[in-house]
């Protein structure tokens, strides 16, 4: 029910000829792109790949009826576009935030993303939309700026409503995974923890470079989005000079116009396109017109060298911002599952291209990866196998939760301090 335009005279950010994306027309170039090719310093467009992809009812429909309910009220007494993320949260109600998990972030400030939350322990999107109310009261949080829900998904696993025998967090009806059964033997893809994002304009995530050197591809059902990249070359000096979460909030300073034209690719996403794209490198995302923002994201590695030798620089400081590094201990259980992936899909009976791609990709770990990853292949060769998970699951049967996860968290540490990448 939102408008497939932008507002006449809506500002976006400049773009010049030779920074934009890649536009793809057609299903089949857009898969080669996504699974066999290396996507770093590139951003390629499927334009209306939402419907082209079978996406069309990817997002559940109690949050579908809520930014519906919203969107019937775009503009204030006024007819100001106004911010509609509170009518978003009200029709979507306190039973059915209780039943999601969200980051919840506020922009009143310009070229600032600030997290409303209170305390470390994890909370349901009611908890934090009541922490959000506490500090409208308070003043502490003007009543009408701008939010941003990140990384939505259910609370606790769920069935996947298309693989009865997968157990998700992820809120999506269907993704992108769904589509080709090619995807079950890239060497990685996050299937369980895929989250959604929802927003207003001048919302967006802020300047960062992603926790792992991983692919990402994006759906948009609703609303617009600018989204831009800076190169590989730049991947340290313009995330320490621009400063993690910065928004790009427009009209923009001369300072910021002057980053935006080092960027290496700016794309406006508009309704149902899908785009990937390299978390490796810097980027950011700003929401723009009228309506909500809905997308959501899929993390993953194609069955290609290169984009396995980006993996494994993870948490390498010559090659990944510090500020956004994953704990070492979880980075070692994703290269456990990149193993175990290969393995499996290995085992299975691909065909010859997507054998050798594969094969050059466990060429890649054994060579170039980091200790543990080069471990990882030992124990293959040695046919042993020994998994971290595998291990604080077995320590919490004898132990209660919190002696188990305090027990795990202290062998981790001591496990991946010789072997850290």
């Amino acid at each position: 029910g939102q408008s497939l335009s932008l507002p006449e005279g809506e500002p976006i950010w400049p773009i010049r000829e030779d920074q934009k994306p890649e536009l793809v027309d057609n299903v089949g170039d857009f898969l080669e792109a996504l699974l066999f090719q290396p996507h770093l310093d590139r951003v390629v467009v499927l334009p209306g790949g939402v419907r082209l992809l079978g996406q069309q009812h990817g997002i559940p429909a109690v949050l579908r009826q809520a930014c519906q309910a919203a969107g019937a009220r775009c503009r204030g007494a006024d007819e100001r576009p106004r911010p509609r993320m509170r009518d978003f949260l009200a029709c979507l109600g306190k039973a059915h935030q209780d039943r999601f998990r969200a980051r919840l972030w506020q922009y009143g400030t310009r070229g600032k993303e600030k997290e409303i939350k209170k305390g470390g322990k994890k909370k349901t999107l009611r908890e934090v939309v009541e922490i959000l109310t506490e500090e409208e009261a308070q003043g502490a949080v003007s009543t009408d700026c701008p939010l941003y829900i990140s990384e939505l998904r259910w609370l606790e696993k769920v069935q996947h409503p298309l693989a009865s025998n997968e157990k998700v967090k992820t809120a999506t009806n269907c993704d992108i995974y769904d589509f080709t059964p090619i995807a079950r033997w890239m060497p990685l893809w996050e299937r369980s923890e895929g989250g959604i994002f929802v927003g207003d304009r001048g919302t967006g995530s802020g300047m960062h470079v992603d926790q792992c050197l991983w692919s990402n591809v994006g759906r948009n059902w609703a609303g617009f989005k600018l989204f831009a990249i800076w190169p590989w070359e730049e991947r340290l000096s313009i995330p320490k000079e621009v400063g993690k979460g910065r928004i790009f909030h427009l009209p923009l300073s001369e300072e910021e116009k002057g980053w935006l034209a080092r960027a290496k690719t700016i794309a406006l996403v508009r309704p149902g396109d899908v785009w990937v794209f390299s978390g490796g490198q810097p980027h950011t995302a700003l929401v723009v017109g009228d309506g909500v923002n809905v997308s959501a994201y899929e993390s993953f590695v194609p069955a290609h060298r290169d984009a396995m030798g980006l993996l494994v620089k993870s948490n390498m400081g010559s090659a990944h911002w510090e500020n956004c590094w994953m704990d070492d201990e979880d980075l070692d259980e994703l290269f456990e599952d990149v193993v175990d992936n290969l393995q499996r899909s290995l085992r299975d009976g691909i065909d010859a291209r997507l054998r050798r791609r594969l094969e050059a990709c466990v060429k890649v770990m054994r060579e170039k990866g980091c200790s543990y990853c080069k471990e990882l292949w030992g124990q293959e060769d040695r046919g042993e196998r020994r998994r971290q998970r595998e291990d604080e699951e077995d320590a919490s049967s004898y132990y209660s939760n919190e002696e188990a996860e305090s027990k795990c968290k202290k062998a981790k540490k001591a496990q991946s301090e010789p072997t850290s990448c």
